[in-house]
């Protein structure tokens, strides 16, 4: 998922403030754009609070990286970490993008905004999904069923 603000910015230019922030202790919420984290995050209706990225991320921890490309990225990691190198996802995709390095990463995801209430990642709920969710033959499956169940209320509705 592309990471940018409500009002349209150049991230790039407050990383140090984000970086200044957590390194804090303290959290800096985010508004994403894009749909590749669906359905966990809604564009224009949810955010995120990043937070100092874990010493221990973990398979199913969401977090926000800078790709070599210099875009800002939220995605989920997919694999079990092999010497600090990563597998990431977004939820709404099938595409596995390697390779993501310690350097590369900004930020941990530490609660999700639904509208105004916030959602803490480690709730019962939140590690169901993710647990569920990073099985990929399941995540295929369900993401199929999706895309096929919108075609045909698109027929319908024509």
């Amino acid at each position: 998922m592309q990471v940018q603000s409500k009002s349209e910015f150049d991230l790039a230019e407050y990383v140090p403030l984000i970086e200044e922030v957590i390194e804090s202790g303290g959290e800096f919420r985010l508004f994403p754009k894009g749909t590749s984290m669906l359905p966990l995050l809604r564009q224009g209706k949810d955010s995120v609070a990043l937070v100092k990225k874990s010493d221990n991320l973990k398979k199913g921890d969401v977090i926000f990286y800078r790709r070599p490309n210099g875009q800002f990225v939220l995605h989920r990691i997919v694999k079990k970490p092999q010497n600090r190198v990563y597998v990431l996802c977004g939820d709404n995709q099938t595409a596995l993008e390697k390779g993501i390095t310690d350097s590369m990463i900004i930020a941990s995801v530490s609660a999700v905004y639904k509208k105004e209430k916030r959602v803490e990642i480690n709730t019962l709920g939140q590690r169901f999904y993710k647990s569920l969710w990073c099985i990929m033959p399941f995540r295929y499956t369900m993401l199929f069923i999706r895309r096929a169940l919108s075609k045909i209320k698109r027929i319908f509705i024509k």
